[in-house]
């Protein structure tokens, strides 16, 4: 049995909870294991991160232990999802990541403007 990817995300945040419910409907397989970054804080295991930059964007740890954050982690992850595999395909393309890099980090860094309804103790807001 090959090792999961691991995804870590803030289980704080809503709008990462529902990224996180939104991908484990599409990963078919089980591909993906998603641990909650304040988890990982606390067992002290497996590669260290920064607080900080754990709560700005989404960090997955592959099957091989190489570390992708933001939109090469979503690109990769799309590629384990049958549903998605197209897309992920796409994110390969040359100019993707030029515009999918800043897209990612904006939507990251504005997400308390997205979820402030749904974000009830103010973690989304990364202040």
């Amino acid at each position: 049995m090959s090792r999961k990817t691991m995804a870590l995300y803030d289980e704080s945040c809503s709008l990462c909870q529902q990224t996180k419910r939104t991908m484990e409907k599409l990963d078919w397989f089980h591909r993906v294991e998603w641990i909650s970054l304040q988890e990982h804080e606390k067992a002290g295991s497996g590669p260290g991160f920064r607080a900080a930059a754990l709560r700005r964007e989404l960090h997955i740890i592959d099957q091989n232990g190489k570390v992708l954050k933001g939109f090469y982690a979503v690109r990769r992850l799309f590629l384990l999802f049958p549903l998605t595999f197209a897309a992920g395909l796409l994110m390969y393309l040359p100019l993707a990541p030029a515009v999918g890099n800043p897209f990612y980090k904006w939507i990251a860094a504005n997400r308390y403007r997205f979820m402030r309804r749904k974000c009830e103790n103010g973690s989304c807001s990364l202040e």
